[in-house]
């Protein structure tokens, strides 16, 4: 018998037609003998009713500047909302299930509302849960402080939970359900030949992740390397094997992925300022400091809040990630770029790869030419 940890985001659990696929993936489970917690997020996205962010607009129409305790005690409904209709679905279809809270599941975090950190799990009443043979439908996205507050883990918090969790029941599989069949070479929107990976280790996956890619977020990664818990991104909706995160997969062309940032700025020639510049730069990556003068990667936000005499201009940042062995170098990437016309506004190493702040009407086109390039040098 395996346990396993399945989670199923808010487009999967949105409407009971997929909640239902939900439910034939966690029964197909139970039918092979296995013991099975399943974590949930909130129903749907902004506007829908059971939303976390349509609760927390109705936070905001009372108070511009609600309390962050507030906040956190009001976002987690959600989870609350859909772990009791998915235990229910369980039950009338003949499957113990019990809906479980973070407090209930162990999670003990500290106390920054908002944006809590795991610090340790006590999944005692989750293995009494199974050893009845029920299933535990876990809230995602909320733990507890010392103080018994409730904490909420941040964006891609329900995640966060599924991998703390399995790596606490040293589960057996952990599998991050969503709207796509796994993690695409590159943003599948716009290029919509980028293939999907079978795996990709997680150094890549997390720099990719902080520079961009969307499907899974980076603290999601870094709690997986925390608890050395590898793990699935899959889709509710078909039944494609995914991607699986944590283990050294192929690497197309010497690439295992390139991402792309928009809407961000670059600011560079701020004498005396660098070290608010790293700072408020977007990640440790996004921020230069050499013979070639101080640069960092600003989100618009960070830019607003700084009073700097400094040159800022808006880009886009394409960052590769790539084997070592492959031979492909900056220069090599830059070179390619140029044979496109593209002239980089700047350079920020990364490690295994590189990023390039580019002109934001050239952002896509540079993203397309080095996912047509041949940078490998075998």
């Amino acid at each position: 018998m395996a346990l396993i940890v399945k989670k199923f985001g808010g487009t999967s659990v949105s409407t009971k037609e997929r909640r239902q696929q939900v439910l034939d993936k966690i029964i197909s489970e139970k039918k092979a003998g296995n013991d099975v917690v399943v974590v949930v997020s909130a129903m749907g996205r902004r506007g829908d009713p059971y939303a976390t962010d349509t609760f927390l607009d109705m936070l905001t129409d009372v108070s511009a500047r609600p309390a962050a305790r507030t906040k956190d005690l009001l976002a987690a409904c959600g989870e609350t909302i859909s772990a009791c209709l998915v235990a229910e679905d369980l039950r009338a279809n003949g499957y113990a299930a019990v809906p479980v809270t973070g407090l209930q599941a162990g999670i003990r975090t500290d106390s920054k509302f908002t944006n809590g950190i795991v610090l340790d799990v006590d999944v005692s009443y989750l293995r009494e849960v199974m050893s009845r043979g029920a299933v535990a439908v876990v809230t995602g996205f909320q733990g507890y402080n010392e103080k018994m507050d409730l904490v909420t883990l941040g964006r891609g918090g329900s995640d966060i939970t599924a991998i703390a969790l399995g790596g606490a029941l040293e589960a057996d599989g952990v599998e991050i359900y969503t709207d796509v069949p796994g993690i695409a070479f590159t943003d599948p929107k716009l290029v919509p030949s980028a293939p999907f990976l079978n795996s990709i280790n997680f150094s890549p996956m997390y720099i990719l992740a902080m520079t961009g890619a969307k499907v899974v977020h980076p603290r999601a990664v870094d709690t997986a390397i925390k608890f050395n818990r590898p793990f699935w991104v899959r889709s509710t909706f078909n039944d494609e094997p995914g991607t699986l995160i944590g283990q050294k997969g192929e690497a197309p062309g010497g690439l295992y992925g390139i991402s792309l940032m928009n809407d961000v700025l670059m600011a560079s020639q701020a004498p005396g300022a660098e070290d608010v510049l790293e700072e408020c730069s977007c990640n440790e990556w996004f921020y230069r400091r050499g013979e070639h003068g101080t640069a960092a990667i600003l989100e618009p936000a960070k830019a607003e809040e700084m009073e700097l005499d400094c040159e800022i201009k808006p880009v886009g940042v394409v960052t590769l990630q790539w084997d070592p062995e492959s031979g492909i170098t900056p220069a090599l990437v830059d070179q390619a770029l140029r044979s496109h016309g593209i002239r980089p506004e700047g350079h920020f190493a990364v490690p295994d790869g590189g990023a390039w702040a580019i002109s934001p009407d050239k952002a896509k086109e540079a993203l397309m030419a080095l996912y047509r390039a041949p940078l490998r040098q075998d």
